[in-house]
Parts: structure tokens; sequence; C-alpha cells
């Protein structure tokens, strides 16, 4: 068995619990089910509010409605990933404090960057320092740059 191969059974025997939970609720909600040659189940089709923002994976198993596709699918995996390096309860508590930490913004969540905010559909964050839209701090050339295109095009 190669690496790839055991990683993918041990993260599925890693997940086993919560992603039965998680299936439960999928099926109560009249998700379609896909069981990919990963182990990593597919629920589409849910109705809003039985899962969370674009989708929530839970374990092994990926809860959303119509915003499937193969980029988001590979960002879901990884947050599979993460439930089993560091367990359910202990990634729950520290994506939650996180997410409280960061004031829930994805850009900023570090489990959210490590699983590709592009992958997840999410839009690179304002860096530091930035009060509107296209600028900086005051006196960076930046600043200047986007007062001039704003005024060039008025």
């Amino acid at each position: 068995m190669d690496r790839r191969t055991a990683w993918i059974v041990y993260r599925a025997w890693r997940n086993l619990p919560v992603s039965v939970l998680a299936l439960a609720w999928a099926r109560a909600h009249g998700a379609t089910t896909t069981l990919g040659s990963d182990l990593f189940v597919e629920c589409s089709g849910m109705p809003r509010g039985s899962f969370g923002r674009g989708g929530t994976t839970v374990g092994n198993v990926w809860l959303y409605g119509d915003l499937g596709g193969a980029d988001r699918r590979r960002h879901e995996v990884k947050h599979a990933d993460q439930y089993a390096l560091l367990g359910t309860v202990p990634f729950l508590a520290l994506y939650g404090l996180n997410a409280l930490v960061t004031r829930n913004r994805p850009q900023h969540n570090v489990f959210e960057r490590w699983a590709g905010l592009a992958d997840g559909g999410y839009a690179p964050g304002r860096r530091r320092g930035q009060e509107g839209k296209g600028t900086t701090r005051r006196g960076s050339s930046r600043t200047r740059t986007a007062r001039t295109a704003t005024s060039s095009s008025a």
C-alpha cells in the first residue's frame, strides 16, 4: 500500500465516528450522497440552513447545497485532513477559537488558509493598514497610484 492510500484509509478510519453522524444528518435533510475513491463523501442538494457558509465538512463528509466543484472539493478534503490530524474535538475547538479571534473572517482563519482560500471560494482579504478600496497608509506609493487612477477616471 502506498503512502497516499494509507493516508486515505487512516483519515477515513480516524474520522469515522463523526462522519457517521454527518451522514445521518445529510440523509435526514434529503442530501444526495456520493462516495469518492478517496473515501470522502459529498452530500449535495441540502437545504439552506442545514450547513454553514457555502458548505461544511464534518469528518470525511462534505455537506452543501449547490456550490460543488473540484476546487471546493479539494478545499473540503483538506478540512477532512485537519479533522484526522487533530481529532474531532480539538479541531472543532481550535477552529472555533480561531473564528472568534479572526471575527469569523475566513481570509484570516489559519484552517481556511491551510485548506486554500482560492479553492474554498474566498476572496483574498485586505492587507493590514488598508483603510479603503485600493488604498494603504497615507503617503505610500500605492495610495498615490490609487488616487491618480481614481482622479483620471472621473
